[in-house]
């Protein structure tokens, strides 16, 4: 079979991002070995499910697509192979979608060929009528998640080979003979719900945050869930800074300060097998803080704001974690054959108030005037990497917008002489406040170029 190489597969409101369609990436096309192998019985009776078993997908690619891959500095990948095949029986024909077959991790070769061994379980196929029926193979697509020699993602993380057979080549798996039974009607075969594909599966959850159509996959119910694998975290940092929008104000908070950011990049793994329009997705975890003077915060930002729309007020925030921020990206390749991601990143921050002036007159709000409860803070960010690694958009790696929502608790602790906290909770506190941070270039094993110094991120409106 011929294969291709496709990429994988990125004191005003600031406005919600405008989404562009991404450009198709180049193909690169190669010659590739495709071996099937499957299980059949000699025969069965018609109206009774026909189950292949041993079902194994091999594709072996050439020394020059695997020289592609090493170029990332890829050390050793792992994946999901897909085969669209056909199910024949007289004039009948049905689709048959082999999608589930988990490809493990294995190492690169430094020179020669490369073979990615796909298997799994598959559906079953109901014949109505007896007759020969006849499995045939077509075009398959490897999915590869590629990984360097410290274990971290390569930029981009994947790459995705579609492999087209050969004209006139046989592709043929195997043929079972059909008894008919009375009352067989000339109906094609059914193809059925896949079989099981092993302990731990199918599994509940969101493999992919912020999953749904267009934005991800999110059949997550359906989806084969492979236990989480704790790694060695990666020490990475960069810089964010953005606008928060104070909704009741109708203007925004300016982060000017760039915040620098320690992440723990890759703290644990997880790989699901979803039903054939989300395929293969890869998860991972990481967590982050924020520092700034040895706290774990942003540095302070001061803003001036017309308070109950006539009265000039300025005041210095401060947005301190509660805990580590978590972050989970999933990555897929997505129907344009990039490969994309998803990430959404999960704080928990104290807002304290701080150097409040009233028309130019200073208010004295004491030294613990914060909000009753941490905000919490969701933002998601979605990009991709086209055939040349480039990103758009998001990633965790090279940064980008990540945007959210947050609802500002009420304040307690605020005023001296006086309570204040019915003030500025009446002023400020509320749902529907929109965020959108940039987060610049993070310094880490795969962007060692960037180390030790990041650049800072100029905040997007």
């Amino acid at each position: 079979m011929p294969g291709s190489e496709g990429a994988e597969g990125g004191a005003g409101s600031p406005a919600p991002p405008r989404e562009t369609e991404p450009s198709p990436p180049p193909e690169v096309r190669f010659p590739a070995r495709v071996r099937v192998t499957a299980a059949l019985p000699r025969q069965a009776a018609a109206g009774r499910p026909v189950r292949p078993t041993g079902v194994r997908v091999a594709v072996e690619l050439p020394p020059e697509a695997v020289a592609r891959l090493t170029a990332l500095g890829a050390a050793s990948a792992s994946g999901a192979l897909r085969l669209d095949g056909r199910v024949a029986q007289g004039d009948h024909t049905a689709a048959l979608p082999w999608d589930r077959l988990a490809v493990p991790d294995g190492a690169l070769p430094a020179t020669g060929p490369y073979t990615a061994e796909g298997a799994g379980g598959v559906p079953t196929v109901t014949p109505s009528s007896g007759g020969r029926l006849t499995f045939t193979t077509g075009r398959v697509t490897l999915d590869l998640l590629l990984r360097t020699a410290g274990n971290t993602p390569t930029v981009p993380p994947g790459r995705s080979v579609t492999c087209a057979p050969e004209p006139d080549q046989d592709l043929t798996i195997g043929t079972v003979a059909v008894l008919a039974v009375p009352g067989a009607g000339g109906r094609p075969p059914a193809v059925d719900e896949p079989a099981p594909a092993g302990p731990g599966a199918p599994a509940g959850g969101r493999p992919v945050p912020g999953a749904g159509r267009g934005q991800g996959p999110g059949a997550a119910d359906e989806c084969v869930e492979n236990p989480p694998v704790p790694q060695e975290p990666v020490p990475s940092h960069g810089y964010i800074a953005g606008y928060a929008n104070v909704a009741k104000l109708g203007s925004a908070m300016f982060l000017k300060d760039p915040g620098l950011m320690r992440v723990d990049m890759a703290k644990a793994t997880q790989l699901y097998q979803c039903p054939r329009d989300d395929g293969l997705i890869f998860t991972m975890y990481s967590d982050a803080t924020f520092e700034y003077r040895g706290k774990p915060q942003l540095p302070p930002a001061r803003s001036t704001f017309l308070t109950f729309g006539f009265m000039p007020t300025t005041a210095t925030a401060e947005f301190t974690l509660d805990g580590p921020m978590e972050i989970a990206t999933g990555s897929y390749f997505s129907p344009d054959g990039q490969f994309s991601e998803v990430t959404r990143a999960t704080a928990r921050l104290w807002v304290r108030l701080r150097d409040v002036e009233v028309n130019g007159t200073p208010l004295d709000v004491g030294p613990a005037c914060r909000t009753a409860r941490p905000m919490e803070l969701t933002l998601t960010g979605r990009g991709s990497y086209d055939a040349e690694g480039r990103p758009q958009g998001y990633t965790v790696v090279t940064g980008g917008p990540l945007t959210g929502t947050a609802t500002l608790p009420a304040f307690r602790g605020c005023g001296v002489t006086e309570d204040l906290d019915r003030l500025f909770t009446a002023s400020l506190s509320g749902s529907g406040n929109y965020t959108r941070m940039t987060q610049g270039v993070l310094c880490s094993p795969g962007q060692p170029e960037f180390c030790p110094d990041p650049p800072k991120p100029r905040p997007e409106r």
